[in-house]
């Protein structure tokens, strides 16, 4: 898995279960204030090819994931 900043496109592996989708946006830390990101997002919660769980953060425009937890 490969990890890069929250503007920039993530990869990673398969999930091999998602247990959770739903309509999210995003709010970013600009200096001393959270700013809305105009973009629209999805929000999915799976499990990985580890077993883990995962937290994903999608933009639904270019259906590509940004932030992983």
């Amino acid at each position: 898995m490969r990890k890069m900043g929250s503007s920039s496109a993530i990869d990673i592996s398969a999930m091999q279960e998602i247990m959770l989708e739903f309509h999210a946006g995003k709010m970013v830390f600009d200096g001393k204030k959270f700013v809305p990101d105009s973009r629209k997002g999805l929000i999915r919660i799976g499990r990985g090819d580890e077993g883990l769980l995962h937290l994903q953060w999608l933009d639904r425009n270019l259906n590509a994931v940004e932030d992983v937890s």
